[in-house]
This record gives C-alpha cells, structure tokens and sequence, in this order.
C-alpha cells in the first residue's frame, strides 16, 4: 500500500489545527469589538472568549459549540443595547439637609464612574465614602457627601492681644482661604489682632489684622508667638536722634524722617485704628475711624523693621493704616 495515501487519509480523519473566529455584533449586525480567531486541535475543548461591552449586554449566541468542530460561518456573540442606572450623589450638612439638588450622573452599563463632592464645598467637607467610584449597572447607586456649613465661629480674644513673627508668614484675604496674598508678613515684625474666628472642623483660629488680613495659627503660622503686650511693658530707653523727644520704647530706632503731610486712615468708616502714646508703649482711648484725615509729622523705623507715623496731636499709629 501507498504509505503516501495512508498519511494522507490520516491528515483529513484527525483535522489538526481547527480555527475558529468569534464574532461581536449588536441586534442589526453591526460590529462591537474586534473578531477573535481561536485555534485548537480537533474535538479539543474550546474556552468562548466572553467580552463585556460597556453599554450592552449579551443576549444571544449564534453557532454556539464548546469543542474545535470546523465551523466556516464562525461564532457571533450577539448584545443588546442597555441604558445604564444613574448614580445618585446627595449634598448635605451636619443636620442631615440637603445643601444642593442630588446630582445623576449617566452613563453606559459597564463604563466607570467617579462621584466627586462639590468643588466650591469640597474645604468643608466633614464625612464622605471611602470608595466614590465604580462601574455604572442596572441598579442605583447612591453616594453621600457632608459638608460643615457653618465653618467658623467667634473666638474670644484677649484686650490688646498682639502678634509677633519669627519668620515670613503668609496672609490670607479672607478666613479659610487656600491662597495666599502676594506679600507675606516680614519676619520679626509685630501686629495687633483685632477679632478671631475659629474653624467648627478643626482647631484652628483665624487672626484679623484689620480690614482684610487674616493669617491662621496652624502649620507654617507655627512661629507666631501670642503676647499681651500690657504685660510685658520692659521698655529700653532709647536715644533718638537731635530733633526727636526722649521717649522709652520697646525696640531702638533705627532711622526717622520727616515727612509734614496729611493722610488718611486706611479702613472702613466703622472701623478704627487705636492711638498710642509711644510705640508699643501705653494704649490711649482715643481712636481713629476709616476715611478720617490725620497729619503726620514724621515717620520713625524701630529695629523689629515696624514704621510707626508720629501725629500732630501727640500720637503714633503704624505707619501701614495710612495711605502713605
């Protein structure tokens, strides 16, 4: 016999290497996802390549077999398109109130989502999911953000509480705020605090400076030291220069000029600026309200890199509550 023949008629009984394509189609036939061809060896088991399509979902399968058979028509996983439930996202404060109407978000069954708290919000954020994000599916899914709405209260304050800086420290415009302003408090520098709130969220207090000058008592604000300087008067006599009066000061001058103009105190009309009989020296009664004219006699620099304007009446003021 024909050992070629023999061979050959083994080839077409065993049928080696079988393919196999699998086909993705929605309901109309259009296709969803590349083709995948398979190969096996004949009557070997064969593993469907299953595929989740973001927005169907399988509905049939045309040609269906589980083992390599030759199948020149192929296989066709058939899907159907499907709308995705939304995800709902609730707002709400401490009390448990709505602060914004839910959001839904939308989106394809199977495709990811991510549920974000509200960005003008999001500093006050108190309690939120540990896991905000996931997959959309047939069913609703709901998330819950809370939000601290009243972020600050009064914080008492001690009279004539002042602030002194070790290093630079930054100025906010308004408390809470995440920006500083473009010039920061110089280092060894000292300023009255007028009023204080603290954060309900945490522990920090916000300092007033007057008018829209705020800085915070945490983090980088670690420098300031809190004085009452009512209690610690120790002034040093300081020589001041030929045409000054012997006054006691806190700090040395270190330059004074003469400048014999009138400005104005730069606040609101219902705010005011404390007159001193010497710098950091004794506080008087007397107050200077914003828009009020005063006029300055001279200017002095002390040695902690303040400038203190002397006023005709006798008092002194620092020089920054002018429009100088």
């Amino acid at each position: 016999m024909n050992n070629n023949l023999v061979s050959s008629k083994i080839k077409k009984i065993t049928r080696n290497d079988v393919e196999i394509t699998i086909n993705y189609i929605d309901s109309v036939g259009t296709p969803l996802a590349e083709p995948v061809t398979l190969q096996g060896h004949y009557n070997d088991n064969l593993d469907m390549p299953w595929k989740t399509i973001p927005g169907y979902v399988l509905s049939s399968v045309q040609n269906f077999q589980q083992t390599f058979i030759p199948n020149p028509d192929g296989i066709y996983l058939i899907y159907f398109k499907q709308m995705a439930a939304p995800v709902v996202v609730y707002h709400r404060n401490t009390n448990g109130e709505l602060i914004s109407d839910p959001q839904y978000i939308y989106g394809e069954l199977n495709k990811d989502y991510q549920a974000k708290p509200l960005a003008e919000a999001e500093r006050f954020l108190v309690d939120y999911p540990k896991k905000s994000k996931g997959q959309f599916s047939s069913q609703v899914q709901e998330y819950e953000f809370v939000y601290n709405t009243i972020p600050f209260v009064k914080y008492e304050i001690k009279k004539d509480l002042f602030v002194r800086t070790n290093e630079n420290v930054d100025v906010f415009e308004e408390p809470g705020s995440k920006n500083p302003l473009q010039l920061p408090l110089p280092h060894d520098s000292t300023w009255r605090v007028y009023k204080a709130l603290k954060e309900t969220y945490s522990n920090t207090i916000w300092y007033n400076l007057g008018g829209s000058t705020w800085i915070p008592s945490s983090e980088n604000i670690s420098s300031v030291i809190l004085k009452q300087y009512s209690e610690e008067k120790k002034a040093i006599d300081s020589p001041l220069s030929a045409n000054a009066n012997n006054i006691s000061y806190i700090y040395q001058i270190i330059d004074s000029m003469p400048i014999n103009r009138s400005a104005k105190i730069l606040y609101y009309s219902d705010q005011n600026v404390t007159a001193w009989e010497t710098p950091y020296g004794t506080m008087d009664n007397h107050r200077y309200f914003g828009g009020q004219e005063v006029f300055v006699t001279r200017l002095i620099q002390l040695d902690n890199n303040s400038v203190w304007a002397e006023l005709k009446d006798g008092y002194y003021i620092e020089s920054k509550y002018l429009n100088l």
